[in-house]
């Protein structure tokens, strides 16, 4: 597993998407498709494992 950390908050629609993926992950689900992505961020994450 891992931990992500940024100092942005999740918006919008962002917090219900976040959940549906990660009980995907703990289903053990190996194929996810995230829908709606209309531009990429520049915003740094940092991931930890």
């Amino acid at each position: 597993m891992f931990k992500l950390h940024s100092p942005y908050k999740p918006t919008g629609d962002q917090p219900q998407a976040i959940e549906y993926l990660s009980n995907g992950i703990k289903e053990g689900k190996k194929f996810q498709t995230l829908l709606g992505v209309t531009r990429f961020t520049e915003k740094p994450l940092q991931w930890q494992t």
